[in-house]
């Protein structure tokens, strides 16, 4: 029997293919074998010959089936085998003489066809493509789950804690108990402490999947072959609607490059896509699944790359990646653990040569590797870019876009990993589009210009290479959004399916927030992570080592002598110039040391909020160090400054330098307070340095000792908010200026005493517990407003639309899986 020849019966008829080239079948009119069926993709299977048969790939987005279990590709030999195409009941392709050896991936069958009651039913709830990884047979008595080789059933995931659920079996009921996990349990998509379970009802731990059939439970794991499918998305910024009934189905393991011009939505579409800012109608299935409805529990299988990279430059890449692992895996997980997954994906992104090089010596490719590292760690079966080849050259840009389409597909060089992902890129650059598997358009207004295969973009377009691409952003900005959604529709490469009702659903209630780890926990590891990073950067190192030397020779330059409070008949007429000096370089030491904190790491922050970040851990790890810092520099900058000039009395300690050190230390971290709240405020680096001047001297005119404040109605109330106020209150106090200012026949000062400046106890004590408390409000006021940068997470309030949606729905689709609602 020839074995280069392949007979292929379809309803186009039959073909006999020759063994010396690859063979498309699909709708497209250029296929060569053309199979006009709605349900058939333009593409959908390609026809390969290898040494020994033919290779059967399928490239569609609504699946090869045999004997009613969706394949996604198989080797042919001597033999037989009939597939449907695009579903169950789809037209019928019939192979010969070949027959089919064991697939490489077997899907279960359609919800459709495994029907009990009212119900549709499938494994695991239809949550992911996935084959059946092992029975659990039920025992009466309790089963415990999680990621120790001590429970009766084994969780190989890192995101299950030690001991993470238990099962109470009797002979009438089965209930699920969470045992204080890091993640959580889930009941059929929702957070449960204590559910009961029926059958078909699905538990969610990570990324395994435990289903209730019969006396047993059915284990499966999300293999990250996960198709999504966005329904009629609309979202609105006012009056604005920013995207218009968007609808697309994307296969699984597949790259999707959604490109436009600017103001065409395709950051609100990420958004929208990934949870981060719902979309006012309209819903986005993963597999089926709601993903606003089960967020809670699908987020944890999302990864997001935000355009600008969440890495600290001064760390290693293993450094980034295992404190990264420490915040996003729960506390129990061991060192051995993380580092074996950090070196899995170190592997995985080619980037073991430059494991121990900063993040600021990398090319701007590996950095973007090092970011897409981080959300790998996690195994997400969906991953988002944001422009991950912005800025870069045409090599790294190449570099970036092979790596991605080698984590969609799977199984790369080296890599660990072979199930692949579903991975969307939004990018402006359009050389390496040919590497994606689709290609989604959006015109201005968000409406989509285009989804399909990436050659089918250049044809649409009339374009041949993706070099002219750039021109379509062109004819994009100035034709109506609504037109180029129309003449798409009308054009061949769109495939209606069935049209969708949008849905639009009332707010749903506050998620719970996402705590990989306790508090305590994350403070540690931020603490650490921040030691590294300032040990790690030697400019800054030598910056805030030389800082205090340099400022305490500032006081020591202005003449006065020996005791700052001089004797009844010598006054000391540089005593306050001293004084007013010490504590504004203290003011200013201290906000500079805090200023640029935040607003430098916003993007870091906002992504590690979406992760578990807990805002008091993040607060206490910067107010921790940096409180270390600016009290050592205080303590060095003030001897410096005093030694030998200090007043012979106490106001309350017994020692003077000692006041005066806690006067100074005070004053620095009120203004460190400040800083803080500042970087929250800013939005840019290069907004800071003039308002750090700003804030220095508007503290020296509040002190107090270049201009009176007592009886100066607004100005004196107004210098309250002023650390300088309380700090040199306090150095006032120990000094008694009241007395100094007066000594003798010499008047230094007319202005009225300041009550404040009494050398008593009582007096030094307010001035330092005012100081105390405005630190403490200007911290509690940074906390309140560090949460405008988290990330929205809830459905906006929901606008009518009519009933019917002429969207842009392309790929016929089998009917979506549903969750077993059994005990719900």
């Amino acid at each position: 029997m020839d074995l280069s020849t392949l007979s292929v019966v379809s309803p186009a008829g039959r073909t006999t293919l020759a063994g010396n080239a690859s063979y498309l079948v699909g709708r497209a009119r250029g296929a060569d074998i053309v199979v006009g069926d709605g349900r058939v993709s333009r593409h959908h299977l390609v026809l390969e010959p290898i040494a020994d048969g033919w290779h059967v790939r399928d490239i569609s987005a609504n699946g090869l089936w045999q004997d009613g279990r969706r394949i996604r590709g198989t080797t042919l030999r001597l033999g037989e085998v009939r597939l449907r195409l695009g579903a169950v009941d789809g037209p019928e392709v019939v192979l010969s003489p070949w027959q089919v050896e064991p697939p490489w991936q077997v899907e279960p069958p359609r919800p459709s066809e495994a029907v009990t009651g009212a119900t549709a039913t499938r494994p695991a709830a239809g949550a992911v493509a996935h084959a059946c990884r092992r029975r659990h047979p039920l025992r009466p008595g309790t089963l415990r789950l999680g990621r120790s080789y001590d429970n009766d059933i084994s969780v190989a995931d890192l995101l299950a804690s030690r001991h993470h659920a238990e099962l109470l079996v009797d002979a009438d009921a089965v209930e699920v108990i969470d045992l204080g996990s890091a993640n959580g349990t889930f009941v059929n998509g929702q957070r449960v402490e204590r559910a009961p379970i029926g059958q078909r009802d699905v538990i969610a731990i990570g990324h395994h999947l435990y289903q209730l059939e019969d006396d047993a439970l059915v284990e499966y794991v999300d293999s990250g072959d996960v198709a999504l499918e966005a329904q009629d998305l609309s979202v609105w910024a006012g009056a604005k609607q920013l995207m218009h009934d968007l609808t697309f189905r994307l296969p699984g393991r597949s790259l999707l490059g959604v490109v436009g011009p600017s103001g065409a939505g395709k950051s609100t579409l990420l958004n929208a896509l990934t949870g981060f800012r719902p979309a006012d109608t309209g819903s986005v299935l993963y597999n089926g699944l709601d993903l606003y409805a089960e967020y809670d529990e699908l987020r944890r299988r999302i990864g997001y790359v935000p355009q600008a990279d969440p890495l600290h430059a001064q760390l290693t890449v293993r450094e980034a990646l295992e404190y990264g692992a420490e915040l996003r895996f729960p506390a129990d997980t061991t060192a051995q653990e993380r580092r074996a997954r950090v070196q899995e994906v170190i592997g995985e992104l080619g980037l073991t040569a430059h494991a121990g090089t900063p993040v600021s010596r990398l090319s701007g490719g590996q950095k973007k590797r090092t970011s897409v590292a981080l959300e790998l760690l996690t195994r997400p079966s969906l991953l988002f870019l944001d422009e991950p080849t912005s800025g870069l050259d045409p090599a790294n840009d190449q570099s970036v876009m092979e790596t991605l389409k080698g984590l969609a597909h799977g199984g790369g060089p080296g890599s660990a990993d072979e199930s692949g992902r579903t991975v969307i890129v939004v990018t402006h650059s359009v050389l390496f589009l040919d590497l994606c598997d689709y290609i989604l358009v959006l015109a201005p207004g968000g409406h989509v210009a285009y989804f399909g295969p990436s050659d089918g973009a250049l044809s649409f377009f009339g374009k041949k290479d993706f070099r002219e691409f750039a021109a379509v952003f062109r004819e994009l900005e100035n034709t109506p959004g609504t037109e180029m959604a129309a003449r798409f529709r009308a054009s061949e490469y769109f495939v209606p399916s069935a049209v969708v009702a949008p849905v639009a659903r009332k707010a749903p209630a506050e998620l719970p927030g996402v705590r990989q780890q306790p508090v305590v926990a994350q403070l540690v590891t931020l603490t650490r992570r921040y030691l590294r990073v300032v040990l790690a950067d030697p400019s800054y190192l030598r910056m805030i080592i030389a800082f205090p030397f340099l400022l305490g020779i500032i006081p020591r330059v202005i003449p006065a002598p020996d005791g700052l409070k001089s004797l009844p008949d010598a006054p000391n007429p540089d005593a306050m110039k001293v004084l007013v000096v010490l504590v504004l370089c203290a003011c200013f030491m201290g906000m500079a040391n805090s200023v640029r904190e935040i607003v430098k790491e916003r993007d870091i922050y906002r992504r590690e909020r979406t992760i578990g970040l807990s805002r008091t851990a993040y607060l206490g790890s910067k107010i921790i160090v940096l409180t270390g810092i600016t009290a050592l520099q205080c303590a060095i900058f003030t001897l410096i400054g005093l030694a030998g000039r200090t007043p012979p009395d106490a106001s309350l300690l017994g020692s003077p330098l000692i006041e005066c050190l806690v006067a100074v230390i005070v004053a620095a971290l009120a203004s460190m307070m400040i800083g803080l709240l500042v970087s929250t405020l800013a939005d840019n680096v290069d907004k800071i340095m003039p308002i750090l001047v700003l804030v220095t001297m508007a503290q020296l005119v509040l002190s107090g000792g270049l201009v009176s404040l007592s009886g100066r109605l607004v100005m004196e109330q107004v210098a309250w908010i002023a650390p300088a106020r309380w700090g040199f209150a306090a150095l006032a106090s120990t000094d008694d200026l009241n007395e100094v200012s007066k000594l003798g026949n010499e008047v230094l000062r007319t202005d009225p005493a300041d009550r404040l400046w009494e050398h008593s106890a009582d007096a030094w004590l307010l001035d330092i517990v005012l100081g105390v408390g405005l630190a403490g409000a200007a911290l509690a006021l940074t906390s309140v407003l560090l949460r405008r940068l988290d990330p929205r997470m809830s459905r906006p309030t929901t606008r009518p639309v009519s009933a019917v949606s002429t969207s842009v729905p392309v790929e016929p689709r089998p009917d979506p899986p549903v969750r077993g609602t059994a005990g719900r």
